[in-house]
């Protein structure tokens, strides 16, 4: 493995620390568990939005640390996979 890589998984793992000292609790359903995942997606899409096109709201740096949180999180989902509970929410018929 690279330096690079193994470098940037070591990011990875301090973030990932931190993430569970700040957050100890992790969501036991799965749709929900996927949306922390999608709300750290999210961030890294605006970063990359920003540094291209209004670069004066974020930096490369910005970014890469957003990528860096985003697969922080993916770990912590991958983590609880044989954890969560898949039973749909209940739903309600609407009327338009």
């Amino acid at each position: 493995m690279s330096e690079k890589l193994q470098s940037i998984f070591s990011e990875i793992e301090q973030e990932l620390g931190r993430a569970v000292v700040k957050f100890p609790t992790w969501p036991t359903r799965l749709v929900d568990a996927g949306n922390v995942v999608s709300e750290e997606a999210g961030e890294l899409a605006k970063a990359c939005l920003q540094v291209t096109y209004e670069p004066h709201k974020e930096t490369l740096e910005g970014a890469r640390m957003e990528a860096i949180q985003t697969a922080a999180m993916a770990i912590r989902f991958l983590l609880s996979i044989e954890e969560y509970d898949c039973t749909p929410g209940p739903q309600h018929e609407q009327d338009i």
